[in-house]
């Protein structure tokens, strides 16, 4: 899965950002210019994928990456007819500001997060 989208950098330079599924590392990874910048996991659990973590190095925060990360892995998981469950912290409060994605949210549930821990996932 890819997705690209040119953004303006503040030098006035267009960049390349590129979100990748990496299905056996069970994440989302985020490319700007082909360099790797962020990530975000999940764990897929009865037709639901649920977001754990996501993270954007430090010194490329304040772009808005995070949100082209976590917007690109919704619209993967939207195309998969799945549906999401956020955990992340980012992917929750990113989820409450975009309710076009409510669709495909579910809650975490007490058996899913005891399922997940079951499973050493959080």
């Amino acid at each position: 899965m890819t997705n690209a989208s040119d953004a303006g950098a503040e030098n006035g330079t267009m960049e390349t950002r590129t979100v990748e599924l990496v299905e056996d590392q069970r994440r989302y990874v985020l490319l700007l210019d082909g360099e790797r910048v962020g990530y975000t996991t999940y764990a897929d659990h009865d037709g639901q994928r649920v977001f754990l973590h996501t993270e954007i190095d430090m010194n490329q925060s304040g772009k808005g990456l995070a949100s082209t990360l976590v917007a690109a892995a919704l619209a993967d998981v939207r195309a998969r007819q799945l549906r999401v469950v956020a955990i992340c912290p980012f992917t929750a409060s990113y989820l409450r500001g975009h309710r076009e994605w409510d669709g495909i949210v579910d809650p975490l549930t007490p058996r899913l997060k005891a399922d997940l821990r079951a499973a050493q996932l959080l």
